[in-house]
């Protein structure tokens, strides 16, 4: 590519997309829902056959629903009203998050079991749109797509709030707490997070007499931290303060986590990334652990990778699994997040813990550091997902075994096709619902070869 800067006769000055009127914004339209979409909408098609998303909605509903946005042939809108509800309808855990409300609570209309069987869905019709027909086929082969709740979760009457062990608010103008509205920079002030664990609901931060408001400014990220091993914090810019208001310095906050027949103790920055369900780092590692080794005795002695590896959840267990016979090596994009890592992993002199970038490249680079084919990857990532080029470099490692946890059904989908075109078999797929009331859902999938 050419290092010159272009001469092309620059275009005409444009409207951006997002500021041009679009006409049927604010239309009301009467619709039959359909399946449950990826990113937390049910389908449905108006009078003319254009595909509508309809958040706020329950498959088998009958609605109106008010016309939010429209793109080329699509729409999407809110249930405003519901002419035939679904039998899975209940009144909301958290109306703020309703039709105009805030992000962050979509499904809060539906019973835990019906929003179970929503994402249940979604992750298999993704499997197959995205995965494809093989992938989807492996899958049913295996028992389909089961999302099950997370441990304390079962009680099909438990309304699943208070498992939220932190929240982000941003300061409206007038130095309230709020959340952004859906899909818009519109701060709308909250009256309660439902969803919060009561440690944090506690700490007072939506009270009109709120002491919090000498401490923040309108257009401050605040965040409200509920430690298993401590007390609440709250960090507002780069300070942090305890329950009381009283600013302290609290560079690590500890978490506890059962593993096995034991527990883990972990140390993480505050502002750094941790799950936020109350039993979703229990969940997770002991479901990694598991499917690496398959109990904490099989890994000694082996040789194992992991990439996108945060703070060390799952690096913590596996290490202790593949004990000072074994070898370790992990990759984490987040400088921040190695340091905690380093923390973590401090007595375990098999195990080193690199900061750089998870692609091709630092997979190679990787590969050098542990000296030997990985009995097992395990990988991690972000939203986005792995993607093609990581994937195929996990798979030119040469390792029989892989654990892929995902957090977005499509991107982990994508992943499982590529890792499955690269030559490994789906051994098991596992899904939980650490998100209730929104449509985000966790999967741990095993692969070998």
């Amino acid at each position: 590519m050419s290092p010159h800067p272009s001469r092309r006769r620059p275009s005409p000055r444009r409207r951006p997309v997002s500021a041009q009127p679009r006409e049927g914004i604010g239309e009301i339209l009467q619709l039959s829902v359909g399946e449950p979409a990826h990113g937390g909408a049910c389908v449905a098609r108006d009078e003319s056959g254009r595909v509508v998303f309809v958040r706020h909605s329950a498959p088998g509903e009958v609605v109106r629903a008010r016309v939010s946005a429209v793109q080329k042939k699509l729409a999407w809108g809110d249930a405003v009203e519901v002419l035939e509800p679904s039998p899975d309808r209940v009144e909301s855990v958290w109306p703020q998050a309703g039709p105009g409300g805030v992000g962050g609570g979509e499904l809060a209309h539906l019973t835990p079991g019906a929003q179970r069987d929503w994402k249940s869905r979604v992750i298999a019709g993704q499997l197959r749109r995205v995965g494809g027909e093989a992938l989807a086929e492996a899958v049913e082969a295996l028992g389909g797509v089961h999302v099950a709740p997370a441990p304390g979760d079962e009680d099909p009457n438990d309304p699943l709030t208070g498992r939220r062990s932190r929240i982000d608010v941003v300061i409206d103008a007038d130095g309230r707490a709020g959340m952004h509205e859906f899909r818009s920079r519109r701060v709308i002030a909250l009256d309660d997070m439902p969803l919060a664990v009561p440690a944090i609901r506690e700490l007072g931060l939506f009270d009109a007499g709120s002491t919090w408001r000498r401490l923040w400014k309108p257009g401050d990220r605040v965040r409200a931290v509920a430690p298993s091993g401590g007390d609440p914090v709250v960090l507002i810019g780069d300070d942090t303060y305890a329950a009381d208001s009283v600013r302290i310095d609290a560079d690590v906050l500890r978490w506890n986590v059962p593993v096995g027949s034991g527990a883990e103790s972990y140390y993480v920055r505050p502002s750094g990334f941790w799950q936020t369900h109350v039993r979703g780092t229990e969940v997770l590692a002991n479901a990694v652990l598991a499917a690496a080794f398959g109990s904490d005795e099989a890994g000694a002695g082996r040789a194992a990778m992991e990439l996108y590896s945060g703070a060390g959840l799952f690096s913590v267990p596996l290490a202790r699994a593949v004990g000072e016979t074994g070898r370790m090596v992990t990759l984490e994009g987040d400088e921040g997040a190695v340091r905690d890592a380093g923390e973590n992993l401090a007595a375990f002199d098999w195990v080193d813990a690199f900061a750089g970038n998870v692609d091709r490249e630092g997979i190679v680079d990787l590969s050098g550091q542990l000296g030997a084919v990985p009995d097992v990857v395990v990988a991690d990532p972000p939203r986005a997902g792995a993607g093609a080029e990581v994937c195929e470099a996990i798979a030119a490692t040469g390792a029989p075994r892989v654990v892929l946890v995902s957090c977005d059904p499509a991107a982990g989908a994508r992943d499982l096709r590529t890792l499955t075109e690269a030559g490994y078999v789906l051994e098991s797929l596992q899904a939980w619902d650490l998100f209730p009331h929104t449509h985000h859902v966790e999967m741990v999938s095993v692969l070998s070869r």
